[in-house]
């Protein structure tokens, strides 16, 4: 009896997709970290976490509905800058010289304010431009490029209004907590750590139950053929909408935790540096089942923080020569594994089910006609 429950238990796990494997694999490493590393490199991961939120409301936009934004890192900066206006205005800092913010920054006097605007904004944004576009009917490259161009537009906004953001020089957070913005409150790095860690598992859980509900395989269909939906009676924009506000929400929260984290803003937190990153930790570790892209940023990020600090005494220019081997790895990626990491892990465990079950049915058809 104990053999047979033993074979059943085997057969579940067996069963079960490679990306949970993966990801209770990340999580756990998550946790032991912390507890395995110095003071300088749970700063660097608190940092990197807030990266993958970043990457997975991009990976639910982009993975799922089929919506390339090349613009994403507006949203995470609008989020994060909301964060740091607030604070350079509570802490009175030597380079404003207005006593009241404008009517539309008026919330940010607050430190709840301030943390609702970081999240409602970058969704309005979201929800601005998603009416304008998708109501237009505009899809593919054109979307991609309009997105592009206003990440564009927005790093040259942070720069040119110096008097809120402080232009190139950027926007120093003193405090690290979610709300506060006293000097006095700040957590310790290891404490900071993990409340971006809760926020890492939350997130991970509600794209989780969005992209499994019937929400999420419409979301499917809509990348699949919207054309075809649109026949069944659905409005793709209705939905394309709705997914592309909740990632913006979701992405103004990465702003925020990595503006807490890091300790500072500047102006390519908008841009299109950030934007073309985040596409690339998402295609890296494969898009469309949320794993790859907390693998693909996890590896991208470490590496990049390990070899700068490897290279960086040997060549203070080698921030420039990390771009040539991110275009390196990029071309292996897309001739090699064009799926990505986890992409074609999962493509491997498809086609092995696929030749176990076929090896199942020639059984059958053996025994059935003997």
């Amino acid at each position: 009896m104990n053999n047979v429950k033993m074979k059943i238990i085997k057969e579940q796990l067996k069963n079960i997709a490679v990306i949970r494997y993966i990801d209770i694999a990340v999580f756990l490493f998550l946790i032991i970290f912390p507890f395995c590393s110095g003071t300088y490199w749970i700063y660097v991961m608190s940092g990197i976490m807030a990266f993958i939120i970043f990457a997975i409301s991009l990976d639910l936009l982009w993975g799922y509905t089929g919506l390339m934004s090349m613009g994403h890192s507006l949203l995470f900066g609008a989020g994060g800058y909301m964060i740091g206006i607030s604070s350079a205005y509570m802490n009175h800092v030597d380079w404003i010289d207005y006593k009241r913010l404008p009517w539309f920054l008026a919330p940010l006097s607050s430190e709840v304010g301030a943390f609702v605007m970081a999240l409602v904004l970058p969704a309005f944004i979201s929800l601005f431009i998603g009416l304008f576009m998708f109501t237009g009917k505009i899809k593919g490259v054109f979307f991609s490029l309009i997105t592009l161009a206003l990440a564009g537009i927005a790093e040259l906004f942070v720069i040119n209004q110096s008097k809120y953001t402080h232009g190139n020089s950027g926007i120093t957070v003193i405090s690290r907590t979610i709300l506060s913005n006293s000097k006095n409150d700040r957590m310790s790095d290891f404490d900071y750590y993990f409340v971006v860690f809760g926020f890492l598992i939350l997130i991970y859980i509600i794209c989780l139950f969005i992209v499994n509900s019937r929400v999420g395989k419409v979301l499917q269909a809509v990348r699949e053929n919207e054309e075809r939906l649109t026949f069944f009676g659905f409005k793709p924009s209705v939905f394309k909408l709705l997914i592309y506000t909740i990632s913006g929400m979701m992405a103004g929260l990465a702003g925020v935790l990595y503006v807490r984290a890091q300790g500072s803003i500047n102006s390519t937190a908008v841009g299109i540096n950030l934007a073309t990153l985040v596409l690339i930790w998402v295609a890296v570790g494969g898009r469309g089942n949320l794993t790859g892209a907390m693998i693909g940023t996890l590896v991208l990020q470490i590496l990049e923080t390990k070899l700068t600090s490897t290279f960086s005494s040997i060549s203070s220019d080698f921030v420039q020569y990390w771009k040539l081997v991110l275009g390196f790895i990029i071309l292996l990626i897309v001739f090699l594994i064009p799926k990505g990491i986890v992409g074609t892990l999962i493509d491997r465990q498809q086609k092995h089910k696929d030749r176990k079950r076929k090896e199942v049915i020639l059984q059958q058809e053996v025994i059935h006609h003997e």
